[in-house]
């Protein structure tokens, strides 16, 4: 009997950490997406620039 608690005790062990793995594995891909999109937010941001935008259409001819 305390061979198969041992078990289940080792199975339900291995299961969290698993579980736990996943999870961190998840934060890590969601946190690296919203870096990954500030940098492009602000690469966008600076390709608009108004001042910039402005220079080179007055420029143009």
């Amino acid at each position: 009997m305390q061979a198969i608690r041992k078990e289940v005790a080792m199975a339900e062990s291995v299961e969290s950490m698993v579980v736990g793995l996943i999870v961190l594995i998840a934060a890590v891909i969601i946190v690296a997406a919203h870096y990954r999109r500030e940098h492009y937010r602000d690469r966008w941001l600076r390709r608009t620039d108004g001042h910039r935008l402005w220079d080179r259409m007055r420029h143009r001819h």
